[in-house]
């Protein structure tokens, strides 16, 4: 009877250690992964909230990006522009030498050469002006068309007018020669130089009026931009609290299993020893 009790006595003892090894195996992974939780069966519970926090956190990084895409085309947009406007000024100047009658016909034809291959050059420069292949100022895409979305939160949310609220609209941008009315221009009269100075008054407002919507645009983005980089800051932060280990617990921890393990082991041996002397005292008797 005494050896049954010995028997199971040393099953208990082996059951122990096999736990305390079990144990400190996660402590091990819990510090090198730096993480309370690496299972569900750690914390289900956390493990679920830890997941949605995490999609979240890579939505918001994500939504940077495109934020920072759509300010880098806002940027560009505005920056041509500025070009348009100084080509419209000074086709504004060419126009008001050419309706002063002391030119002639020559002097005229002189200066509409100019005025023309301005002209074209706005033409050229808006078809040129271009994000990611997609032109900024013909209206021919959707960043110029009035159709384009910016996405700039993590999901889509019923929002005004068709938009999303997490969505920002691309300005509507019409900026060609043809566009602004500039197309059958010319100052070889003094008429058509008249003319011309009310029609090129009438583009630069336009012209003038995109910038401002495109600078409005940029201005909004850069507060969308700040106010995700503050939500993927505290988002992350609350992930951290659920899911990072506490290293100095974990290492507690990792101390008081390693000691807990050695002192199982070291009672095995010492069961061992003592059923061992017990046996050899019974079989000597």
């Amino acid at each position: 009877m005494a050896i049954g009790i010995d028997k199971a006595a040393g099953i208990g003892l082996t059951h122990q250690i096999n736990e305390k090894q079990k144990t400190l195996s996660k402590t091990h992974e819990k510090l090198a992964t730096g993480k309370r939780i690496n299972h569900a069966q750690d914390d289900a519970a956390g493990l679920a909230v830890a997941k949605l926090l995490e999609a979240m956190s890579r939505g918001y990084k994500a939504d940077s990006v495109n934020i920072g895409d759509a300010m880098s085309a806002m940027n560009i947009a505005e920056g041509a522009t500025q070009g348009i406007s100084d080509m419209l000024g000074r086709m504004q100047e060419l126009s008001i030498q050419a309706s002063n009658d002391t030119l002639n016909d020559s002097d005229r034809k002189n200066l509409d050469t100019e005025f023309q291959e301005l002209k074209k050059e706005i033409t050229r420069l808006t078809s040129g002006t271009q994000f990611n292949t997609q032109d900024l100022l013909t209206g021919s895409s959707p960043l110029s068309d009035g159709t384009g979305r910016f996405q700039v939160g993590p999901n889509h949310t019923n929002g005004l007018g068709g938009i999303s609220a997490n969505e920002i609209g691309a300005p509507e941008s019409r900026l060609t020669a043809e566009q602004l009315g500039l197309g059958d221009l010319n100052i070889l009269s003094r008429d058509g130089a008249t003319k011309s100075m009310d029609s090129i008054n009438q583009a630069n407002k336009t012209v003038i009026g995109n910038r401002e919507i495109f600078g409005s645009t940029y201005n909004r983005l850069e507060y969308a931009y700040n106010n995700n980089a503050n939500m993927d800051i505290n988002t992350s932060a609350a992930l951290s609290l659920i899911e990072d280990l506490d290293l100095a617990k974990g290492a507690m921890d990792k101390a008081r299993d390693e000691i807990l393990g050695q002192s199982a082991i070291l009672a095995q041996r010492n069961f061992q020893e003592v059923s061992r002397n017990s046996m050899l005292a019974l079989l000597g008797s």
